[in-house]
């Protein structure tokens, strides 16, 4: 099976939806029946699933592709380009990293996509002015695809509330892998965390992420002495809408020492701020699935998380919940106050899957389609009043 997996985004540095590329890849790499893969990634994101991820083999050819990174300009190669790359180099199976636009008469080979959320319906604020263009950009895509695989049972759940239309043949549920705590060395940490004690929140700046709630929580704790004064917030993700506003949260409440704020940081640094973090905090009001969640609980770290059911599903008896819709804060601290007292945990016990399992759930999908393929193909076609038709 030759694979084709288009990941090409507006990432400058590594984000989720790079790492769930990486991945696929690692997983398929360990499938003996998968005997070539090619990945697709902007000229600018090339280097970094080389060296950041790590990704080598001989089976594996890393493809930059030559376009200004602009959405227009990144949404045209999908829309005319990809099918030919396709076509060009033989693919099986073409695999898109997020929704994207395309028509499905472009392509010969069966094509899936890896659905995270419904954020354009859920939380348009995400997208400003343009939410209407990614609600329309996801429901072609899904409208498309031949399945999309969604990183979670409440992802399927709400593309069935959400696009009641869409078929339920369309939808396979393969979890995010995880791969943080394997065969990876901890960096040292920046010097100016190694005499803090810090909280951390793993997140892009997105209105679902909660941020604010976060400031206003870690305001409110160093005020009331429930912290030592000299602790801090690393908050590791790409900046995006909200950035403008979350530093005028800083400002307005004086966190501009307390508050550090890091993009496109190694597998390696973000394995060790999770070994040494005093919590982990994710404030979301909504998620596909949850990721940093998932990889701090593997980490042995203490979780405080929204009580919502992304959350609920992975962690259930090992997060301490709050109520995110508390304008107050003050479930978001009391939550905080319980996880500083409870022991921080050892070797944990696995969360979510390890990349050969994901791959063993995709290579399966993968195979199905190709079945159904090479089944319509073959299908004859039987002659009634001068038309034809395939059976039934």
């Amino acid at each position: 099976m030759h694979l084709l997996i288009a990941s090409v985004s507006a990432a400058t540095s590594p984000t989720g939806i790079c790492r769930h590329a990486a991945n696929i890849v690692r997983g398929m790499l360990a499938l003996p029946s998968v005997h070539k893969i090619t990945i697709l990634t902007g000229d600018w994101q090339a280097d970094y699933f080389r060296d950041a991820f790590g990704l080598h083999s001989d089976r594996l050819k890393i493809r930059g592709v030559a376009i200004s990174n602009r959405s227009i300009a990144r949404n045209l190669w999908y829309l005319r380009d990809l099918p030919a790359v396709a076509r060009e180099c033989h693919a099986d199976i073409v695999h898109i990293a997020y929704p994207i636009p395309i028509i499905r008469s472009a392509y010969d080979a069966p094509v899936i996509v890896s659905l995270h959320d419904l954020y354009p319906f859920e939380i348009p604020q995400n997208f400003g002015r343009r939410a209407w263009l990614n609600r329309a950009v996801l429901r072609l895509c899904l409208r498309n695809v031949d399945v999309a695989a969604c990183v979670s049972e409440e992802t399927r759940t709400r593309v069935r509330e959400l696009l009641p239309a869409m078929a339920s043949e369309k939808t396979a549920v393969v979890p995010n892998s995880i791969y943080l705590s394997h065969e990876l060395r901890p960096a040292a940490l920046p010097i100016y965390l190694r005499d803090s004690p810090f909280f951390l929140c793993v997140a892009q700046h997105r209105a679902n992420k909660n941020l604010p709630l976060l400031f206003r929580s870690l305001r409110l704790a160093l005020d009331r002495n429930i912290v030592p004064a000299n602790t801090r917030l690393v908050v590791v993700g790409a900046e995006g809408p909200e950035t403008p506003h979350l530093y005028r949260v800083i400002a307005k409440r004086d966190l501009a020492h307390s508050v550090v704020l890091l993009k496109g940081i190694s597998d390696t640094l973000l394995l060790s701020l999770y070994a040494n973090c005093q919590v982990v905090v994710a404030p979301s009001l909504t998620e596909g699935f949850g990721l940093p969640v998932a990889e701090a609980l593997n980490a042995g770290c203490r979780v405080v998380c929204s009580a919502i059911p992304a959350f609920r599903s992975i962690g259930a008896a090992r997060c301490i919940f709050f109520d995110p819709e508390d304008g107050s804060s003050e479930s978001l601290l009391i939550a905080l106050q319980h996880a500083l007292k409870v022991p921080r945990g050892g070797k944990a016990s696995p969360v979510g899957l390890e990349p050969h399992q994901a791959a063993a759930m995709y290579f399966s999908l993968y195979s199905s389609l190709l079945q159904r393929k090479q089944t319509s193909v073959a299908e004859p076609l039987i002659q009634c009043g001068g038309k034809e038709y395939g059976r039934t």
